[in-house]
């Protein structure tokens, strides 16, 4: 009982947007202990967007396993649609070019968590982070090509497999336009601007 208490009151709270708001921001730091909490914070939050969120293991006071309230899921909704393509561009930003290599499985695992929760939005706030990135650095329709393939994916119920798309393009971006210039992958937070 105490767990449904807690998550629909910070949930529905006026708080939320800005403590999510909050973590946003963290997503732009660069060590790997407050990046996976954070992480790990967003994709908390998006599975309350579901009716089994992650802490489905545990029991309601009926005994029978723990669901999310219509209203809890609502709040998670209201929340990423407001601030979802922040959170896209943070973190595919953030994988490619500045997260360590202990934060992607994480990074990807909220990316799977909104293409599941909001497969459409999630697809759109992807691609308008891709048109952002800095001229010359794509491939000749490298950017049609990830998005028809997204879009095929989610069509088909296939969210799943956007996972392995968006993890094989920003690895295959970061090998070829920071790692090169970097050595160590890092980037200069004054070398690629993005507004959002």
């Amino acid at each position: 009982m105490q767990c449904d208490f807690t998550q629909k009151k910070s949930l529905t709270s006026p708080l939320a947007a800005p403590i999510f708001s909050a973590a946003l921001s963290a997503l732009t730091l660069q060590q790997v202990d407050p990046l996976t909490a954070t992480l790990h914070y967003c994709r908390d939050i998006l599975s309350f967007g579901f009716d089994k969120p992650s802490i489905s293991d545990f029991t309601g006071p009926n005994g029978e396993p723990f669901t999310t309230s219509p209203e809890v899921r609502a709040a998670v909704k209201r929340l990423i649609g407001s601030q979802g393509s922040v959170l896209v561009q943070r973190v595919l930003t953030g994988m490619m070019f500045s997260f360590p290599g202990d934060c992607f499985p994480d990074a990807s695992g909220v990316l799977l968590s909104l293409f599941e929760l909001m497969p459409r939005e999630a697809a759109t706030w992807v691609e308008a982070t891709i048109q952002m990135l800095p001229p010359g650095t794509l491939k000749s329709g490298e950017s049609d090509r990830l998005m028809k393939n997204l879009t095929e994916k989610v069509q088909s119920g296939e969210i799943r497999k956007t996972r392995a798309l968006l993890q094989d393009f920003t690895n295959s971006y970061r090998r070829r336009n920071v790692a090169p210039r970097e050595g160590l992958g890092r980037l200069e937070a004054a070398r690629f601007r993005f507004n959002g």
